[in-house]
């Protein structure tokens, strides 16, 4: 066998795709728009170059043996340089225009991408940008077949054996995870830290998040805009020390270890603490799941046998605000939303790297090129209001551009 040797056409590695993902000839001849009896023409011609048996006829279609499977996977990176390449040639011949498809691990860089793609889009808004959104074990192998261009969110080994040799990583910034839940939660307004000031006449568990706590369980609606006294929300949280009524926006990030009596467990909440109350786990597919596994673990405790396990960060979000939820949050996620909270528990082996993931050996295009730059710049201004430890860092670094 030598493929090689100027037999192998391009016709036959998108037949081959072709009747891998239809299952029958007939239906990759309509896909292609040829004659079934070209079709099978084009497959007999390949199956002799590579002198070996690609599918077997089944009584529904067509089913691959494992040296087509072997040689599909091959195909659709051939197939998905050749598009990228001519992607290339038009970006260089019409400036601007183009398509970059980037993969995005759940939940993995929900503020870090956005911005960049936002910046993107305002520098080339004739530029296409896709983003697909899935587990490691999904995107890699999408990665590898040329489907993504790159893949932004947390850093993690390549799934499945020997793919690690086969991408290059490029870590952007590491970002604390924190234990999330609605501001006027229970856990922070029962013990008088770091929570909604009660309304008027309430008491500690301030308005109906107290009401919540004594009578209707941990799965207690959370109070709505406009109850309080003289309307304000019972749902935000009081001023931090040294800010008073005409001070800035409360930070709603707890205070660290050696912060003060709101510092990681020591203000009277522990994690032993949350687990009263449901929780929202991410999937056992995702690292972040293993990393508190771990922890709890090492702490003698059990995952909460209440829970929901969920990655999308919208559906958390509203069951966090729904209920007396507690959900694991990257911290710049919390910053970034004024009704949710972060409880002051340590959780000093659970965090995330976040970076870009890319096939080795694949050529960069126009397009990607230029959203990897967008992606470094945002996340030096992300380093450095993680570094800062307050959210005024990226707006103030925002609006001097």
């Amino acid at each position: 066998m030598d493929l090689l040797d100027g037999r192998l056409k391009f016709r036959h590695l998108t037949l081959l795709i072709a009747v891998y993902e239809c299952g029958s000839v007939v239906r990759a001849a309509e896909s292609l728009h040829l004659t079934q009896p070209a079709a099978t023409r084009t497959l007999r011609e390949l199956e002799a170059v590579a002198e070996l048996p690609l599918f077997v006829r089944v009584p529904r279609g067509m089913r691959p043996t494992v040296y087509g499977e072997a040689l599909v996977g091959h195909a659709r990176a051939v197939v998905a340089e050749v598009r990228r390449a001519e992607e290339h040639l038009t970006g260089l011949r019409q400036g601007r225009e183009g398509t970059v498809t980037v993969g995005t691990l759940l939940a993995g860089a929900n503020v870090l991408l956005p911005r960049a793609v936002a910046r993107l889009k305002r520098e080339r808004p004739r530029l296409t940008v896709v983003v697909r959104e899935g587990t490691p074990d999904v995107l890699h192998p999408a990665l590898l077949g040329g489907e993504l261009d790159v893949i932004v969110g947390r850093m993690g080994t390549a799934p499945g054996e020997g793919e690690g040799e086969k991408v290059r990583q490029r870590t952007l910034y590491r970002e604390p995870i924190r234990l999330a839940v609605r501001a006027g939660h229970p856990l922070l307004t029962g013990g008088g830290r770091d929570g909604a000031s009660p309304a008027d006449g309430e008491g500690p568990g301030g308005g109906k998040g107290g009401e919540g706590s004594e009578g209707s369980g941990p799965g207690g609606i959370a109070p709505t805009d406009g109850e309080g006294a003289g309307g304000s929300r019972p749902d935000r949280i009081a001023p931090t020390d040294g800010e008073g009524a005409g001070g800035s926006r409360p930070d709603r990030i707890a205070p660290t270890d050696g912060e003060g009596a709101g510092g990681s467990d020591r203000g009277g909440i522990s994690l032993t603490d949350a687990l009263a109350h449901p929780w929202i786990l991410p999937v056992e597919q995702t690292a972040l799941r293993q990393e508190l596994g771990a922890l709890f673990v090492e702490r003698g405790l059990s995952l909460p046998a209440d829970r929901v396990e969920c990655t999308s960060i919208l559906t958390m979000r509203a069951l966090l605000l729904q209920t007396d939820m507690v959900a694991l949050l990257p911290e710049l996620v919390l910053r970034d939303d004024e009704q949710l909270a972060a409880l002051p528990v340590e959780l000093p082996s659970v965090g995330r790297t976040v970076g870009v993931t890319e096939a080795a050996h694949r050529t960069r295009t126009p397009a990607l090129e230029a959203l990897l730059r967008h992606l470094d710049e945002e996340a030096a201004l992300l380093r450095a209001s993680l570094g800062g430890g307050r959210e005024k860092c990226v707006s103030e670094s925002l609006s001097e551009r």
